[in-house]
């Protein structure tokens, strides 16, 4: 969600990647689709309206691997030039100036907006230390809905990268993989031990140690990308086999496994891996698109900019609008309206008076 610098392939090519914009824009819409689309579908009673959940769980998928890509080849670009304290802290520094100043306003914003029985002081700290879900479920009130998917990013670049960059630096290059597998395996094995007597989404979908293979898949491909030449030459083949996987896991989802809360082990455990596979074998052919418009350029990655604004304020929005609509101040289809426009002014102005004067800090760095 939070990674901007959509631009860092260095082993691939330089210059913004149209399709890394791509991938973002499109995540953020299924996500939205998640949201905005249940909510109406159940207002107007479409049969199976439940089943548009799933475009949530495809759209993280999409940023979690987008974000590891992004983070995998800024840590091998560090390992290459040799790993070093300040090379930890400038890496450090700069992915919690990504996300944290957006946050953390909007954290004060909605503190400043609760009721004392919404927030206590306890919980105000979990928020800000984006430990609200670390081993344990988030409050279940959606006060901050979409926070958890912003743990699992952080604690990503705070326990990856830090562990990543040690070894490699007291062991070497292979010492990087090591960590990389634990990453992928551990998290998957102890889905596969949670008890399928807990609610999925609570105790599995949204904690943070249980899904952090999410963002090391994308540091994965990053890796193989950069050993793996073929990868680039057979983007198409892998797209397609990408496009397959994933159309698969939503026909799994949609036939057998039930809609929001997951029932078979197998499901709860491999759900996630084969979205994010499919994500995966997708970017060896987004980073090969391209177009000649520098207008359209610009168009996708100013979208694909303001998408973490979005994502950070969109859920708060719309719960807010249905508050207004069930009083009966706004027409259903006017709050959903209203709830869209007013989440696009607020990412335009984060956008232009937060995030892009402290991404001209951070690159200064």
């Amino acid at each position: 969600m939070a990674d901007l610098d959509t631009s860092a392939r260095p082993a691939l090519g330089k210059g913004r990647s149209l399709g890394l914009d791509v991938l973002r824009v499109a995540a953020t819409v299924l996500v939205l689709l998640s949201h905005f689309g249940v909510f109406s579908a159940v207002h107007w009673q479409v049969p199976h309206a439940d089943l548009l959940f799933i475009a949530g769980p495809l759209g993280l998928a999409g940023f979690f691997v987008l974000s590891g890509f992004l983070i995998g080849n800024m840590l091998l670009n560090i390992v290459e030039r040799g790993p070093s304290f300040r090379e930890w802290k400038i890496f450090t520094t700069r992915r919690l100036l990504r996300v944290m100043p957006t946050y953390i306003l909007w954290l004060v914003l909605l503190s400043m907006l609760a009721s004392t029985q919404q927030l206590s002081l306890s919980r105000f700290v979990h928020y800000l230390t984006l430990t609200q879900s670390f081993a344990w479920p988030m409050p279940s009130d959606n006060w901050f809905g979409v926070s958890w998917s912003l743990a699992i990013e952080v604690w990503f670049y705070l326990l990856f990268g830090t562990l990543s960059l040690v070894a490699a630096a007291v062991w070497g290059y292979r010492a990087l993989l090591a960590v990389l597998a634990a990453f992928l395996l551990l998290p998957l094995i102890a889905r596969a031990c949670m008890p399928v007597a807990l609610p999925w989404d609570a105790w599995v979908r949204k904690i943070t140690v249980l899904r952090l293979d999410a963002i090391a898949t994308g540091v994965a491909v990053a890796v193989a990308m950069r050993r793996a030449e073929w990868m680039d030459r057979h983007h198409l083949k892998l797209a397609f086999s990408g496009v397959v996987c994933l159309l698969g896991i939503v026909v799994w989802w949609v036939l057998d496994v039930g809609r929001f809360e997951l029932q078979m082990r197998a499901a709860r455990t491999l759900i996630f891996n084969g979205l994010q596979l499919g994500v995966a074998l997708l970017i060896p052919a987004l980073l090969r698109l391209q177009c000649e418009s520098s207008f359209v350029r610009h168009i996708w990655a100013w979208l694909s900019d303001a998408t973490y604004a979005i994502y950070l304020v969109h859920l708060n929005f719309l719960l807010w609008a249905l508050i207004l609509v069930d009083r009966g101040m706004f027409p259903f289809a006017v709050g959903m309206t209203l709830a869209f426009a007013v989440t696009i002014i607020w990412a335009a102005l984060s956008l232009h008076f937060i995030e892009r004067p402290i991404r001209r800090y951070r690159l200064g760095l």
